[in-house]
This record gives C-alpha cells, structure tokens and sequence, in this order.
C-alpha cells in the first residue's frame, strides 16, 4: 500500500492537484471520531477555560467540504436527568454531561451533522438524550442516530445529503437490525443525492485495531458486527460509511466503489479519555464522490491530542501509518484495489 521513493510521491501528490481541478462534479464529506468537548458530571472542575478554542487548530480543515459530521460521545444538558447506573462498576463508569451552549463551538468549527448512536447518548437517562437532540434543533445543528430520529436531510449548494446514524445501544437506532438498517437507508436514497452513515460499534482500546468479521465482544456486551452492518448499508444505498465507538483508528474498504472507515478514534475528547499511544493519534478523513456517491479518492489528515485533549496536526502522521498497516493486514483483498501514501491520499489503484 505504500511508496516510499520520494519521486514518485511528488509526481503522485502533482497527479492529485491536477485530478482535483479536472473534476467539476465532485463532493467532498468529512468525518471525524469521537467528539467531547468537556463534562460537567460530576461538576464542571473538568470543563476547559476556553472550550471555545478546543477545534481551532482544525477548524480551516472541517469547514473546508461540502459536508462534516462527528459523534457527539456525550449528552448535552444543563439542568435535571438522572446518571445512568453502572452496575456497581466505578471504576469503568464514565459519564459525559457537555454544557448546552457546547453546541455552538461545534457549529463554529464547521460541522454540519452530529451522530447521537452510541453508548453515552443517554449517560443522563431519558431526558437528557431528548434535551441533546432539542439542543441541536435550537442552534441548527443537524443530528441522527436516535431510535425515532434516525436520520435527517441536509441540503448544501443545491445538493442533498441524507445522514443517518446507528449504534447497537439502547434508545439508538440500531445497527444489529438489519430491516431496520436497510429502511432508514432505502428512505433516504430515494431522496438524496449522497447518503453518509455513522456508526459507533466494536471493542474499545488498543487490543481492538483489528476489524472482525463477526459481532465483536466488548466487558460481556455485543457490540455488533461492523463490517456486516457496512456491506449491509452500502447495499441499501449508503456511498459513505464513518465508524467510531473502539477510540483507535481502523482498517478502510471500498466495497461496491463505497468507502469505509472501520473508526476513525478519539477526535476532540477533553479531560476523560484515556489518550496513551494509538488512543491519541486519529485521522480526519475527507472522502471525495461523484455525485452519486461513488468513491474518488480521500484525503486523510493526522490529528494527535495532547493533555488535556484537543486535536493538533500530527507530522509524524501516526494515524496514516496506522491506517497503512491494518487496511493490508485486515483487507489485504484492498492491496490491489485501494493506494494510500505516506502523506495520506486514498486512491483507486
């Protein structure tokens, strides 16, 4: 998957301008992992003195496509809801509660879309993921991924992008139920140009890189089978898969000429994540389609997160490495089929 001699990238880098130019109709659609600017459960001691500043480094990147989307690994709410119950496990309970007017640093920052299907949506029960998605509609901020507002439709430049988001948790809708999976999709095919699915499914940690073929087991709970949920969505109508929910990066496949991100990390997660090694290194992946959905080429960015948490450019580009060396060992069908470079162009061979 790589090329190391010097030339050759440049003459690759200088092929890659000139195809940007040459294509009048192409769409571009960031996605980034996990997103969580702060919490103030159990009181606000973690919460940054300037939040605001959290994505400035990274702002200029996701305003820059015609579509960015994150998931949002928390619940916005200020006041009432009740902490979920972690079965007696203090030491593996993490709750995130990000202030309400968090909302507008997302917005600022240039995303369009927030999924709300994972596991942290409803860390302060009922009322706090239904206060998250009144959050968004307030500010305009777009969301999917709960069980009854599975997917929205945002329309840029003429062009209407249908987001759908998917989890194999409660009050999620969920991505274990593949008739479930195929309407949400088939819905929004048949009125958008480019449909986008997140999911946020798998292990969690360094010893989950590996994308399986099968339900992954994560502390005694099913966290579903990512790669069948992908070729299920893409065969229902989906033309790009973003996944999250392990925090580390993961292999990419094109399947069908759809792009898949088996996960792209930890993207702004301030104060309690674990950010040691892979956990701190993530890509922020621009894939680029014809405008219906079929796969151009990508461009994926490397972020790193210091302490506290906040995303810088990485110029080791570790997460690119990553993506390198689990997309041959997981998909080693893709040698032939995908080309990513040191500097992390994605390409049909």
């Amino acid at each position: 998957m790589k090329f190391r001699n010097p030339y050759i990238m440049v003459l690759l880098a200088l092929i890659h301008v000139a195809f940007i130019q040459a294509l009048p109709d192409t769409l571009s659609v960031i996605g980034v992992g996990d997103l969580m600017l702060g919490t103030s459960f159990p009181d606000s001691s973690t919460l940054s003195p300037h939040p605001e500043n959290l994505l400035k480094d990274v702002e200029n990147i996701i305003r820059s496509a015609d579509l960015s989307v994150a998931n949002l690994e928390a619940c916005m709410i200020d006041e009432g809801g009740e902490p979920k119950d972690c079965w007696g496990k203090t030491d593996r309970c993490f709750i995130f509660r990000m202030p309400e007017s968090y909302v507008h640093h997302i917005l600022n920052a240039g995303f369009d879309a927030i999924s709300l299907a994972n596991n942290h949506a409803r860390d302060m029960g009922y009322q706090a993921y239904r206060r998250s998605m009144e959050v968004c509609d307030e500010a305009g901020l777009h969301h999917a991924g709960i069980y009854d507002a599975p997917s929205t439709v945002i329309t840029r430049d003429g062009v209407r992008f249908g987001f759908a988001a998917f989890s194999p948790h409660w009050a999620t809708s969920r991505m274990q139920n593949d008739d479930n999976v195929r309407k949400v999709i088939s819905d929004l095919e048949k009125i958008c140009d480019i449909v986008v699915v997140m999911f946020h499914g798998g292990g969690e940690g360094e010893e989950y890189n590996h994308t399986l073929k099968k339900n992954e087991n994560y502390n005694g709970e099913i966290r579903g089978d990512v790669y069948h949920f992908s070729h299920t969505a893409i065969d229902a109508g989906a033309d790009i898969i973003f996944g999250s929910g392990p925090h580390v990066t993961r292999a990419v496949e094109l399947y069908k000429d759809r792009f898949i991100a088996y996960s792209l990390g930890n993207f702004c997660t301030y104060r309690r994540f674990n950010l040691n090694g892979s956990r701190g290194w993530a890509p922020i992946m621009n894939v680029f389609t014809d405008m219906e959905g079929k796969f151009l080429y990508a461009k994926a960015t490397a972020i790193r997160q210091p302490y506290p948490g906040y995303p810088l450019l990485d110029l080791q580009n570790r997460a690119i490495k990553e993506l390198q060396k689990l997309t041959t060992q997981d998909f080693p069908e893709m040698d032939s089929v995908l080309f990513i470079d040191d500097s992390g162009y994605i390409s049909k061979r």
